[in-house]
């Protein structure tokens, strides 16, 4: 009686510790095999404004020499001064901007994947969405900022102070439609291109990247888009600063005509020097401060996710 007693017992220990251990086998594996999906709005808000905030910065020199070299009329001497042109709306601006893109494109990727659209095609239209909505900022960020680093103006409060007085809130958006026409296809392309690169080291190492591995391939994504996209970057450029007037066509064929066609990779060095670094910065710190996020709220190890 007492043996079959201890018997049941064992039995029923076993069927409880199994039944646990399932489970929690089903939380870890719902944990790695979807945390952006459990990332609430304030941390996609929180986890984009930070990447953003932080890799703009830090490469903001770079940006510095690409706007000098792409302005019309611009002298080409740098000083340690010279490197911090513009940095205040840089700093300032940046980290809403990165909040609006992230949020819009994680919504957009939630919504493209209810209704079957998923793989390239969703990191394009989604990388799309989120430079659309990130505009919004980036626009007037990058008039002030670009201003400023071509000698238009000392600082960035009288730059705001004048375009507002003589132009009104819309030339904080001159160059609008130039600089989406840049910015839109640049980040479609550069999700595009990271998540192909992600699957396809997946694929061929069998293992997901780690942050640094993540680094490389978003710095190769970052590069191949900003080399692409660097003809309407200089349009972009002359339109904001002054050097040229009209639409992007009319303003490629003036260029073309008065300075040759190469001028339209003007700045190309620069330009790839501060956009794959930016790419890599940014797409690799927004998961890993996804992930933090994540991990804190849900106590699962950010490693595991």
């Amino acid at each position: 009686m007492v043996s079959n007693t201890h018997a049941r017992l064992v039995m029923l220990a076993l069927a409880l510790f199994s039944s646990a251990e399932a489970a929690v086998v089903k939380k870890s594996s719902k944990s790695v095999a979807g945390w952006k999906d459990q990332m609430l709005f304030r941390e996609r808000l929180i986890a984009g404004a930070s990447a953003r905030g932080v890799a703009q910065t830090v490469l903001h020199p770079i940006d510095v020499a690409r706007t000098r070299l792409q302005a019309k009329g611009v002298e080409m001497t740098f000083t340690p001064q010279t490197f911090v042109k513009g940095v205040v709306p840089q700093f300032v601006l940046a980290f809403p901007a990165g909040a609006l893109q992230f949020a819009s494109y994680e919504f957009c990727k939630a919504k493209a994947a209810a209704v079957g659209v998923t793989g390239g095609l969703a990191e394009v239209l989604c990388g799309a969405s989120g430079a659309l909505a990130a505009s919004v900022v980036r626009v007037p960020q990058e008039v002030l900022k670009q201003r400023v680093q071509a000698d238009i103006y000392p600082n960035a409060a009288v730059g705001l102070k004048t375009i507002l007085s003589e132009q009104g809130v819309a030339g904080l958006y001159k160059g609008y439609f130039a600089t989406i026409s840049r910015d839109v296809p640049w980040n479609a392309l550069s999700f595009m291109f990271f998540s192909q690169f992600k699957t396809l080291f997946k694929d061929v190492t069998g293992k997901a990247p780690t942050n640094e591995q993540n680094l490389a391939l978003g710095a190769s994504a970052g590069m191949v888009a900003a080399v692409i996209m660097t003809p309407i970057d200089v349009v972009k450029t002359r339109l904001m600063t002054g050097g040229a007037s009209g639409g992007i066509v009319g303003v490629m064929k003036q260029i073309v005509t008065e300075e040759g066609a190469a001028t339209l990779m003007k700045g190309v060095l620069p330009r790839v020097a501060f956009l794959a670094p930016l790419a890599a910065m940014t797409l690799s710190l927004y998961e890993g401060f996804g992930k933090e996020l994540v991990a804190k709220r849900t106590g699962v190890e950010a490693s595991s996710l």
